[in-house]
């Protein structure tokens, strides 16, 4: 009996004993390890840089992990790279595992993403840095950091894409030759400086084939100009040409080409090219000089070019609309149109340098019976010399004809309407009173010493081609009723008034001053 009792005595006593076990252990689960703060990481200096291609990417990294550090996590382009282990007690960590590809695209971003994990497997928030490639090295002109643009010989081959992007400009030193199966990329708001005063000059020039894409835009225009402009010196005649050759299917839009010799040069491209919203400023020779094929041009100004404005040439045949000229004072004719070119046009504002400038060319001269034009809502005014020009008596008819000067307005021409030019201003009754306009100008009267009197528009003047409001053409005329390639206006000349004033943003005044 003795022994039963001791024996359950034994068993109770286990019994509470386990219990208490089981207890203290449940009560030790619920109190854990206290762990440490999250680490923290962060960048020291930028999170974006540019690398040139080929050399080494450098990061360097502020660690603060109170646990310890344990490793360095490393994305890149979105998916998991690499794993590095880390000092446990260091504060900063420079990651050079990465190089920029040689081959990379200028402009090409490389995203990487870092993570810091401390002994406890607590992870930081990820840190973002970017990498962009550069192709040129960086060199300073003046007080500005430009990259310098080395080509090989000055020739881009066969499947070579030269890029410029935004947010960087670029220098060329030599002459550089485009061929076919290249291709030329420049994004808005990029300036190229083009070597100054070399021999010979400097251009760019691209041939039949290449691929071209210049994209400005009204407030970020792409600029071509001398690199003078950096050092305070810039004049016409710096640099050479921006040239396209036998070109198709080009698009060159919002660019304004400085101190050039030709400001743009045209040759032999055809309709399928998209050239419009191009200014030549301050060119020694022409400002834009065509010839050959059709291509169809829109929103061009030439501002005060030593030589013509527009000469258009060999067997140019094609349109224009919306063109501009503020003319120099020289003997150069500002549209001058010659060999076996023909032109039509509309809404042109053709301006010479005022009548009482020291000389002053014609501001439309043809050449010669070979050229044909039709010209149309245009304004011609401030000359010198004779507002329009032919070589001997060119046939008139009608509006019909095979030459059309329609719906325009000329005045302040001190020299006016050579040749039978007049034919286009009607006829008059002998008091001088207007008697038939059938070209729908903007004669009034003859006078006395048989010089015609014009109608003319307010606002308009030496280097001032916006009118104070806007004209209608007479007849409300529309040229885009002659053809589909002409934008449907009813005003004359270039800019309809101050409020669509396109040259607006991107296009510079004669005193250097963005309109």
């Amino acid at each position: 009996m003795l022994k039963t009792i001791n024996f359950n005595r034994i068993s109770m006593l286990s019994s509470i004993f386990l219990i208490i076990f089981a207890l203290a252990s449940c009560s030790s689960d619920d109190d854990p390890k206290e762990l440490p703060a999250i680490p923290i990481l962060s960048i020291d200096g930028d999170n974006e840089v540019v690398v040139k291609n080929g050399e080494t990417i450098h990061v360097t990294l502020s660690l603060n992990a109170a646990g310890g550090n344990k490793s360095l996590v490393v994305n890149k382009g979105g998916g998991f790279l690499e794993e590095i282990p880390l000092n446990a007690t260091a504060s900063t960590y420079t990651y050079s595992n990465q190089s920029v590809d040689e081959n990379a695209e200028e402009g090409e971003e490389i995203e990487f993403e870092f993570i810091l994990v401390d002994t406890e497997n607590q992870e930081s928030s990820a840190v973002s840095f970017k990498v962009f490639s550069a192709k040129y090295d960086l060199i300073t002109i003046g007080s500005e950091k430009v990259y310098d643009v080395n080509i090989s010989g000055g020739v881009v081959e066969s499947g070579t894409n030269i890029k410029f992007i935004e947010g960087r400009n670029y220098y060329i030193s030599e002459d550089v030759t485009f061929l076919d199966g290249s291709s030329l990329n420049i994004e808005s708001g990029v300036t190229v400086y083009l070597n100054a005063g070399q021999e010979p000059s400097v251009g760019i020039k691209a041939e039949s084939g290449t691929l071209v894409d210049i994209q400005g835009t009204a407030t970020n225009p792409v600029v071509m100009t001398s690199s003078k402009t950096l050092t305070g010196d810039a004049k016409a005649g710096d640099w050479d040409t921006f040239e396209l050759e036998d070109m198709s299917n080009a698009v060159v839009r919002f660019l304004r080409s400085e101190y050039a010799d030709t400001g743009l040069r045209l040759d032999n491209c055809d309709n399928t090219n998209t050239v419009e919203y191009i200014q030549s400023f301050m060119s020694s020779g022409e400002g834009i000089y065509i010839t050959d094929n059709n291509i169809n041009l829109k929103y061009l100004i030439n501002t005060k070019s030593e030589d013509s404005g527009y000469r258009i040439g060999d067997d140019y045949n094609g349109k224009m609309q919306f063109i501009i000229n503020v003319g120099a004072d020289n003997d150069e004719s500002e549209f001058y149109v010659r060999e076996n070119a023909s032109v039509i046009a509309a809404n042109m504002t053709l301006l010479g340098p005022g009548e009482d400038a020291e000389e002053g060319g014609d501001l439309i001269e043809i050449k010669s019976e070979a050229n044909t034009f039709k010209i149309y809502s245009s304004i011609v005014a401030e000359s010198v010399d004779e507002d329009i020009k032919f070589s001997g008596d060119m046939p008139i008819t009608d509006l019909n004809g095979v030459n059309v000067l329609a719906y325009s307005y000329f005045f302040n021409n001190d020299d006016p309407l050579k040749d039978n030019a007049s034919d286009f201003f009607g006829t008059f009754n002998e008091d001088g009173s207007l008697a038939t306009n059938p070209f729908f100008n903007n004669a009034i009267a003859l006078e006395e010493d048989g010089d015609i009197d014009f109608e003319k528009i307010d606002g308009i003047g030496v280097d001032d081609f916006i009118p104070d409001a806007t004209v209608t053409a007479k007849e409300s005329f529309d040229p885009s009723t002659i053809d589909s390639f002409f934008t449907s206006v009813t005003f004359v000349g270039a800019v309809e008034n101050e409020a669509n004033d396109w040259t607006k943003g991107w296009v510079k005044n004669p005193d250097g001053s963005i309109r």
